[in-house]
């Protein structure tokens, strides 16, 4: 019987890390992620009571399982998993597995990978029973609420749409915004505008100035009628020079963004690196589980008192005192909640050389340190000076038409010393100029410019979209948008969102029969309702009542779009008049069956007759003339093949590495499993 503190995680990777800090006294097991989920081939929900059926994923995880009960008898356990909804739910289901056999479960929640703060944590660990179930409750709503949605309405959009279609709580949201927005570049309708700029120069400086309707400002301003633009020109084009109307200087001081949170984070790395959001939380994961950056799924701008002390001591190192604002800068996040975490940070103040050697020391790659000098620089942005610019705005008169035209010298760098936004300010220097005086004028051009569509959504700007409409919530986004990649509703052309057309079909179907799946406001609210029942404010079967209710179908005998075209295909080649039957399912139904083709395809026979060869299964010449007869042979025939089918070492290992051992025995989900597997492969 042992007689260690056993310390429990999800990741191996982690559990290393975590047990070089804690010694011989603790043994640091790790429950590879979820070990217990809703079963993928059953809704495994009770529609009256709503209460779920969760079942160990793998053979895999019944192992482990049995080997963390084996060795927590008697012991101290300590439950650390992820300090977020999924990190309490496999805390939770483990505490329910554990708590018979031993006594004393706690829970403990590490922010960092560093030794001070796990040993910190795990000296203040909390009996679990005191810990907040409302996470487990939020993550129960969530599970359960989707999986109702998913499996009624998906069936039934497949079966009238024709095709199969995936319909998802938030994934259709999501979907529905790309789609809206590829209907706006498509009914786009370009105008041509004209611009008017006029190159000046003094003491050997060339500058621009634009033509002007704002007296008080100095944006070019776009003129939508070619004869004013003409006009203006003509009265304008023989000048020789231009006389210095008004002068404005002013002091500009920018400020450093706020430090990353998981959404930002997304954002900024899609823009910058390009990397997709699923790569960068993973590329993440691996950082915070090697100790090099703080907790990666969080929603807060905060940083701790103790780590502005050592990002501020760097910068001081780094550059000098000049490059500190007097007192830290504080963030203040959006909801208070977030405040419980801290915003993304590193963890070792030290320069990004040693950054470097860390990632080296750690076995990482090289784009696990561009993700973590992305960090490195953000954090200590985030607690530098303001960037100051001169800048001086000019206003001119050419004949009886305004110009206006601008300057920017950066004067101090501040925090741009180390971060570049991505809007840059940029430096363009201007000659010294006098009110009254006259400046040389090289060239005056007229320029008809055509107006753009708006943009497709990139991966981080669909982000900052959901963000804004509060679908989803920042830890889910990247799995949101793996979704809509690998159903197929979007594909990627350079770094933009393309529908596809299936995305089209679906959105115009929920539009009609289910409009409140993709509704932003009705997806926000369930968002919000989860937030409650979190803080232990609502209750989760009140919400998956309502997912429930809204989803379960209201027409038994509906005519679907499929059937129905298929019916005025079927009238168009037999000249038959239909028109005084179509709101008549049952009607539509005997039209069908009495005039359907009922031979089944080429493909259909050539399928047959190779089943029958590889199976020995009689196939008379009765069956090769019936089309229902002949998918009732095939399905049974497939059911036999399936019998003495062996799977190839090759696709042994693969399911063996996914933790797919369960599957080995049975060939035929086997093969589903492993032709959906490498379809997502060759997309990546």
């Amino acid at each position: 019987m042992s007689k260690n503190k056993i310390v429990i995680v999800e990741s191996p990777k982690k559990a290393k890390e975590i047990q070089k800090f804690l010694g011989k006294d603790f043994i640091v097991e790790a429950t590879i992620g979820h070990f217990k989920d809703l079963p993928e081939d059953e809704l495994a929900v009770d529609l009256e009571s709503f209460e779920p059926k969760f079942v160990i994923k793998s053979k895999k995880h019944k192992d482990i399982l049995s080997k963390i009960k084996k060795i927590a008898e008697n012991s101290e356990v300590i439950i650390a998993t992820d300090p977020d909804r999924e990190g309490y739910a496999i805390g939770y289901f483990m505490f329910e597995e554990l708590k018979k056999k031993t006594k004393d479960i706690k829970r403990a929640e590490f922010h960092e990978i560093t030794k001070e703060h796990i040993q910190e944590n795990i000296k203040n660990a909390l009996p679990f029973e005191k810990t907040n179930f409302g996470l487990f409750n939020a993550f129960l709503g969530r599970r359960v609420g989707d999986r109702i949605v998913g499996y009624i309405i998906s069936p039934v959009a497949s079966r009238e749409i024709g095709g199969r279609y995936s319909v998802g709580r938030v994934q259709s949201p999501a979907v529905r915004l790309i789609i809206e927005r590829e209907r706006e570049i498509q009914s786009f309708i370009p105008k041509a505008y004209y611009l008017i700029n006029t190159t000046l120069t003094k003491s050997n400086i060339d500058f621009n100035a634009f033509y002007t309707e704002n007296k008080k400002s100095i944006e070019s301003s776009k003129i939508e009628d070619k004869e004013v633009a003409e006009k203006i020109y003509n009265q304008i084009k023989e000048e020789k020079f231009a006389i210095v109307e008004k002068i404005e200087k002013k002091e500009i001081k920018k400020s450093p963004k706020a430090p990353f949170t998981t959404s930002t984070l997304q954002q900024t790395a899609n823009s910058q690196l390009g990397f997709s959001p699923e790569k960068t939380m993973q590329l993440a994961q691996d950082l915070f589980e090697a100790g090099l950056i703080t907790y990666h799924r969080t929603d807060s701008t905060r940083i701790s008192e103790k780590a502005i002390i050592g990002i501020r001591e760097l910068i001081k190192q780094l550059f000098s005192e000049n490059y500190l604002p007097k007192n830290p800068r504080q963030y203040k996040s959006k909801n208070t909640q977030a405040d419980a975490h801290e915003a993304i940070r590193i963890t070792n103040f030290v320069d990004i050389k040693e950054q470097e050697n860390l990632i080296k020391e750690k076995g990482l790659t090289n784009d696990h340190f561009k993700l973590l000098k992305l960090i490195y620089e953000r954090t200590l942005a985030c607690q530098m000076a303001d960037a100051i610019f001169d800048r001086t705005n000019v206003w001119l008169k050419i004949g009886d038409y305004t110009f206006g035209t601008s300057g920017s010298i950066l004067r101090f760098s501040g925090y741009k010393a180390i971060y570049e936004d991505e809007e840059k300010e940029e430096t363009i220097k201007l000659p010294s100029l006098e009110k009254g005086e006259k400046v040389e004028i090289k060239d005056i051009k007229i320029e008809e410019k055509w107006t753009k569509p708006p943009a497709r959504y990139t991966e981080g700007s669909l982000i900052k979209k959901l963000e804004e409409l509060g679908i989803g919530r920042p830890s889910t986004y990247a799995t949101i948008i793996k979704t809509i990649k690998d159903r197929g509703y979007v594909i990627k052309e350079g770094n933009s969102l393309k529908p596809t057309e299936n995305a089209f079909h679906l959105i115009d179907y929920l539009n009609q029969k289910y409009h409140w799946v993709i509704d932003y406001e009705f997806t926000k609210k369930m968002e919000d309702f989860l937030d409650e029942v979190e803080e232990n404010k609502k209750n989760w079967k009140d919400f998956v009542k309502q997912l429930y209710e809204k989803s379960k179908p209201t027409k038994i005998n509906g005519v679907s779009k499929k059937m129905l075209d298929y019916a005025l295909d079927l009238a168009k080649k037999h000249n038959i008049d239909i028109t005084d039957i179509l709101e008549h399912p049952e009607k539509i139904k005997e039209f069908i069956n009495q005039y359907a083709d009922n031979k089944p395809s080429e493909k259909q026979i050539a399928y047959a007759k190779s089943l029958a060869e590889k199976t020995g299964l009689k196939l008379d010449d009765k069956i090769l003339q019936d089309k229902k007869a002949i998918k009732k042979w095939i399905d049974k025939a497939k059911k036999e093949a399936m019998k003495n089918y062996n799977l190839s070492e090759k696709q042994k290992n693969i399911l063996i590495k996914a933790g797919k051992e369960d599957l080995l025995q049975n060939p035929e989900k086997a093969l589903k499993w492993l032709n959906s597997y490498l379809k997502k492969y060759k997309k990546k």
